[in-house]
């Protein structure tokens, strides 16, 4: 892989999020994180309460790469922020694991970025579609794909805002390319922006190296070398 994919920089694209779990920690390994700062520069993903805060594993991840720990146990980890992405086509990936069936029929949330009064054509989900709500998905697709103690790069590109009739396809490890046209949700007044949980107090038990968001329509080549970077950087067999 050349060197210009393996080290490339998500924040390079036009990406409103890049949250990678190899930087931006300012706690000790085994330490909750208040803060996974966004390499864009701004909106960085904040925990005031220390109940709630992931955990900073540095050798957690895949391949014993660095990671953040998220669970529901007790009070459930969640992180927000104040990224909006009001615009489609756009792309959203992430690398994680879901380590529990917990709530996987309530949708459990990877990453999301929708604020009040806006359809969830750009919330990422670690359960709840698929036979016996197993797979990972963007609504309306269902990836075909678990990530139940397996590390995957999860990649969604919804194709519009509307809330029905709108097609999103989604890539697993840059693969299993599946689209689906279906409805969405189209919005009330919660706030649904934040990594791994929202509005609704839906959470997952699992884990999330990397969260990028780009408000824009990423083309094929491009999405490509943000796989393939992801891949190298976190060790994971990628098409």
């Amino acid at each position: 892989m050349r060197a210009r994919q393996r080290h490339f920089n998500p924040a390079h694209t036009g990406a409103t999020a890049a949250f990678d779990a190899r930087y931006g920690i300012a706690v000790a390994n085994g330490a909750g994180v208040d803060t996974w700062t966004n390499r864009v520069g701004s909106n960085n993903a904040t925990q005031s309460t220390s109940a709630s805060r992931p955990t900073f594993e540095s050798t957690g991840g895949n391949n014993n790469s660095p990671t953040l720990r998220f669970s529901t146990s007790g009070v459930a980890d969640t992180l927000t922020h104040s990224i909006s992405i009001t615009v489609a086509p756009s792309l959203f990936l992430a690398v994680a694991t879901r380590t529990s069936d917990t709530n996987k029929a309530n949708y459990p949330p990877i990453a999301t970025f929708c604020p009040p009064f806006t359809a969830n054509f750009n919330m990422m989900y670690a359960a709840g579609f698929g036979a016996g709500s197993e797979n990972w998905g963007h609504v309306p697709t269902d990836s075909g794909q678990s990530i139940e103690n397996v590390w995957r790069i999860c990649t969604a590109k919804p194709a519009s805002t509307a809330t029905s009739n709108s097609s999103t396809t989604v890539w697993t490890n840059g693969a299993n390319e599946t689209t689906t046209t279906g409805s969405r949700y189209a919005g009330d007044s919660a706030d649904r922006r934040g990594i791994c949980g929202d509005a609704q107090n839906v959470k997952f038990d699992g884990a999330i190296s990397q969260v990028v968001a780009i408000p824009a329509d990423v083309s094929n080549p491009l999405r490509k070398r943000l796989e393939h970077a992801s891949a190298f950087s976190f060790k994971i067999a990628c098409s």
